[in-house]
């Protein structure tokens, strides 16, 4: 590596920090940005924002072909990413078949033989890293290097401060009301573990639940009475492994990403939690109909519809068994 940074790249760093500077977007809209403007100055196949959350690096914005990877985990001790974290420095990968510092496994599952790493710095702490890769080997250089600090300082200005994004962070994928993460955290969660489970070969269910007598509940007590009845429920979902996940997907709809178990097991769990809000008086009277299917072919979008017509059917029976046939 070893090129001066062309003119024509400053611009482009300086026109995209104009642009998010005039738009009121937000930090992950930023990060969108910022890695679009990466993949595009550089011409890789790839650029990712990685963060640190809880011991793994986390696909949070992407351009290219790192885009369908998005809320991918990996473990930072044996990744090029996290090691740029720890370390605080640019890190490059060069030919990831022959580095000792990558996960050939995940290298190999993204595409990504050339790899580029920049601390992402909030302040002074070390937040995550802009990363870009590609297919072919020994394919960026320092110039590329220059760009990629000078993007990255973009994202860690708008955040401000690391415990700031934290909290901007946990607002934008968390509900309000009851605590538990949101739809947009389901899905990112759902894409990440069923990566895992592929490369693993682990069991992977999800559960898809629905209350009945909610709108009810809401019409006859009034909203601050279906909020409360919301909050119940979540408490019972929340009352699970520390490896699982529940999530407010809707209205009164929620979800569960449920790590190495199988559809019998799923149905155990689920029933277990529909007993506990039946029984519960602070239900009043409100209970759950569910869904579940396991991952099928790796495909997370397969499995969510497969869960959502079970859960569908689970409906229409407890409605005809309501109606007397």
């Amino acid at each position: 590596m070893g090129d001066a940074l062309a003119p024509e790249r400053l611009l482009a760093v300086i026109e995209t920090q104009n642009e998010i500077a005039s738009t009121d977007l937000d930090l992950d809209d930023v990060m969108v940005r910022v890695a679009e403007r990466a993949r595009e100055l550089i011409g890789a196949a790839a650029a990712v924002v990685e963060l640190f959350d809880a011991g793994e690096m986390v696909y949070c914005a992407a351009s290219g072909t790192a885009s369908e990877h998005i809320g991918l985990r990996l473990d930072a001790s044996t990744s090029l990413s996290g090691l740029c974290v720890a370390e605080g420095r640019v890190l490059y990968c060069a030919d990831a078949d022959t580095d000792q510092r990558v996960d050939r496994d995940a290298c190999r599952q993204v595409g990504a033989i050339s790899m580029l790493c920049v601390p992402l710095v909030s302040e002074t702490a070390t937040v995550g890293v802009l990363k870009i890769y590609d297919p072919e080997p020994n394919a960026f250089d320092e110039s590329d290097a220059e760009t990629l600090r000078l993007l990255s300082g973009l994202i860690g200005a708008h955040m401000a401060h690391a415990s700031e994004y934290e909290q901007q962070r946990r607002a934008s994928r968390h509900d309000a009301l009851t605590g538990l993460p949101n739809r947009r955290d389901f899905e990112e969660r759902l894409a990440s573990e069923a990566a895992r489970a592929r490369r693993h070969g682990d069991e992977l269910t999800i559960c898809l639940m629905d209350l009945d007598g909610f709108k009810f509940v809401n019409d006859t007590f009034g909203h601050a009475s279906g909020d409360s009845v919301l909050r119940t429920v979540a408490r019972h979902l929340d009352a699970l492994r520390g490896e699982d996940g529940a999530f407010r997907s809707g209205g009164d709809e929620f979800a569960l990403v449920l790590v190495g178990t199988d559809e019998v097991g799923a149905s155990i769990v689920a029933e277990r939690i529909a007993d506990a809000v039946r029984d519960d008086p602070a239900s009043l009277g409100v209970t759950l109909s569910w869904g579940v299917a396991s991952l099928d072919g790796g495909d997370p979008a397969l499995t969510m519809e497969m869960a959502d017509d079970a859960l569908y059917e689970a409906k229409a029976e407890r409605a005809r068994r309501s109606e007397g046939r």
